[in-house]
C-alpha cells in the first residue's frame, strides 16, 4: 500500500513544520503525537482533532476556542502553545514539550523531595496558578503527570487552560491534590519539614476547612524556601572568623568633625546630581507607540534568485526589536529565580554561554535611556538593540512566545508590496524612522541586519554544509539593501550592526 494512503496524522508521517514520531495519547477527539519540529530541530508535541471529528462543526470550534484560550496563557513556567492550524481537512496545534519527569512518575519509583525542594515546586505552581487564575481562565483538573521537575527541581506545568468559564472548585481540588502527593513525597527529618508538612496539610484540609489562596500558598512557600536557604547560609557563615557586624560597629563610632564633613560633602553631591538629572531629564526622549505587527498574506513569493516558495500566512514584527523592548526581557529574566534562568533558552545553547546581555549593554542601554550618545550615534530606546547573537534572538522570541524568522518568509515579507531593490536603508535610525514598505514594515533594507531562524543551503557555494544566516543590509554595511544576505560559521557571532525582530502565526 502507498505511504499516501496513510493517515496524514500518522507516526513518521510529516505535517507542516513537524515530524510525527510515536502516538502518547489518544482523548475522546484528539490524539497528541511526540514530534520533531524540523526547522530547528526541538523535540515537540502535537495534538490534532481526529479525522472522524474534521467535520463535526461544533467540535471543531470548541478544539479552536480551547487552543485560543491556551495561547493566552503567558507565563514562562506553563508550557507554550508554538502553532496552530486550521485549514481544510487539518486542524492541529503544535506545544512545548516540558522538561524533567513527572510528578507521577516520581511518586511511582518512590522517590522524595527535600523540603527546601517542595517549597521551590509549590511556590512555581502557585505563581503559575494565580496568574491563570488571575485573568479568570479555566483549566482542566491538575494531575501528578502535568507537573514536570528537572534533575535541579526546576518545576513547570503543562497548559491545561481551556475555553469556558472557570471553576469555583477547581482550584480547591487542585490544592488538595498537591497537599496530598507532596506530603506522600516529602523527605522526613529534614530541616524545614515541619512547616512544609504544615503548609501541605493545610492545602490537602487535614488542618482547616477553608483552603489557601494561590497567592497565600506562594507567600509561605517562598518564605519557606527563603528561611532554609538562610539556615544553610548561616551554617557556611559559622565557620568563618570574619566579624559580621565589624562594619556596623565602626559606621556607630564616626567622628562628630567626619560626620559634618560628610553631610556637607553630601549636600554638595545633592545638588550637583539634582542639576544633572534635570539637565537629563529634558534630554530623555518621549514615550511613542510602535506599529504592532504586519499580516503577511499566504502566497507565493520569489527569493533573491527568482526561486518561487509557497509562504503559509504569518504575522511579522512591523519593526526590528527596540532597545527598550529587550530591556524588558533582560529584567524578566533576572527576575526569575537563578535555578529557573535559563528557561528561555535553546536546549543546544552551549554552556559557556551564561547570559542574553548584549555586548556593551550598559554604555547602549544608559545612552538609549538619556537620549545620548553611543558610538558617535545619537539613540533612544526605540532603536534596534545591537550586540546579540542567535542565541539571544531565540531566547527573547521564546520569552515573547513568537520565534525568529525563516529567510524566504522574511524576503516574502520585503516584497508582499514592493520590489526589495527598490527600498533604501537608513543610518542607525530609531526603528520608525527606517524605510518602509507600502505595507508597513520598517527596515527591510537597512537599519541593522536580522538573524534567521533556521540554517540554510547558501546556493553559491552548494557544497558547504547550511549554515545560518543574517537578513538585509545594515548601516554599517549598506551594500544590496533588503536583497542583502550573509551567511555565517557561527550562532556566536555578536556585531553592533545585527539585530533582530520575530514572527508568529496569530497577532499575539
Amino acid at each position: 500500500m502507498s505511504s499516501d494512503l496513510k493517515p496524514l496524522f500518522s507516526t513518521g508521517r510529516e505535517v507542516g513544520d513537524y515530524l510525527l514520531g510515536p502516538l502518547i495519547y489518544k482523548g475522546a477527539s484528539t490524539s497528541t503525537w511526540e514530534a520533531t519540529q524540523m526547522s530547528v530541530q526541538r523535540q515537540v508535541l502535537v495534538c490534532n482533532l481526529d479525522d472522524a471529528f474534521i467535520t463535526d462543526h461544533e467540535t471543531r470550534q470548541e478544539f479552536i476556542a480551547d487552543v485560543k484560550v491556551k495561547a493566552s496563557v503567558d507565563h514562562p513556567l506553563v508550557a507554550s502553545i508554538l502553532e496552530a492550524v486550521n485549514e481544510g481537512n487539518v486542524c492541529y496545534f503544535a506545544y512545548e514539550k516540558v522538561k524533567g519527569r513527572d510528578l507521577a512518575e516520581l511518586h511511582k519509583h518512590g522517590e522524595t523531595i527535600t523540603p527546601l525542594e517542595i517549597a521551590r515546586i509549590l511556590c512555581n505552581i502557585s505563581s503559575a496558578y494565580e496568574h491563570i487564575e488571575s485573568r479568570k481562565i479555566a483549566t482542566l483538573n491538575l494531575s501528578p503527570h502535568d507537573i514536570y521537575v528537572d534533575q535541579d527541581h526546576h518545576c513547570r506545568i503543562s497548559n491545561l487552560a481551556v475555553s469556558g468559564h472557570a471553576s469555583h472548585s477547581r482550584p480547591k481540588e487542585d490544592k488538595e491534590l498537591l497537599g496530598h502527593l507532596l506530603q506522600d513525597m516529602i523527605e522526613p527529618n529534614e530541616p524545614g519539614s515541619t512547616r512544609t508538612n504544615t503548609l501541605l496539610g493545610s492545602m490537602a484540609l487535614l488542618n482547616n476547612a477553608q483552603p489557601k489562596s494561590w497567592r497565600q500558598i506562594h507567600d509561605l512557600s517562598d518564605e519557606i524556601e527563603r528561611q532554609l536557604t538562610r539556615q544553610s547560609e548561616s551554617v557556611k557563615l559559622s565557620t568563618s572568623s570574619i566579624p559580621i557586624y565589624s562594619t556596623k560597629r565602626h559606621y556607630l563610632h564616626i567622628s562628630t568633625f567626619t560626620g559634618k564633613i560628610l553631610a556637607v560633602s553630601t549636600a554638595l553631591l545633592v545638588i550637583a546630581g539634582l542639576g544633572f538629572y534635570l539637565s537629563a531629564t529634558k534630554a530623555k526622549p518621549q514615550k511613542r507607540v510602535l506599529a504592532d505587527m504586519v499580516n503577511i498574506a499566504a502566497g507565493k513569493y520569489s527569493d533573491p534568485y527568482g526561486f518561487h516558495h509557497k509562504v503559509r500566512g504569518f504575522w511579522l514584527d512591523a519593526h526590528e526589536v527596540t532597545i527598550g523592548e529587550y530591556a524588558e526581557f533582560i529584567k524578566a529574566v533576572e527576575s526569575l529565580p537563578l535555578d529557573m534562568q535559563d528557561v528561555y533558552q535553546h536546549e543546544d545553547q552551549p554552556d559557556y554561554k551564561t547570559s542574553h546581555i548584549p555586548d556593551d549593554w550598559d554604555e547602549i542601554y544608559t545612552a538609549a535611556k538619556e537620549g545620548g550618545t553611543w558610538n558617535d550615534h545619537k539613540i533612544g530606546l526605540y532603536h534596534p538593540v545591537v550586540g546579540v547573537d542567535w542565541w539571544d534572538a531565540h531566547a527573547y522570541a521564546e520569552w515573547k512566545g513568537r520565534s525568529l524568522i525563516r529567510y524566504r518568509d522574511w524576503y516574502a515579507a520585503c516584497s508582499s508590496s514592493c520590489e526589495p531593490s527598490k527600498l533604501q536603508g537608513t543610518g542607525y535610525a530609531a526603528v520608525d524612522k527606517a524605510e518602509q514598505t507600502t505595507t508597513g514594515i520598517f527596515g527591510m533594507a537597512g537599519n541593522v541586519s536580522e538573524w534567521m531562524r533556521e540554517p540554510i543551503l547558501d546556493p553559491a557555494d552548494p557544497s558547504a554544509p547550511p549554515r545560518y544566516m543574517v537578513g538585509g543590509a545594515s548601516y554599517m554595511r549598506p551594500k544590496y539593501g533588503a536583497r542583502a544576505r550573509e551567511w555565517v560559521d557561527s550562532r556566536d557571532l555578536r556585531r553592533f550592526d545585527i539585530g533582530f525582530r520575530t514572527c508568529n502565526n496569530s497577532r499575539q
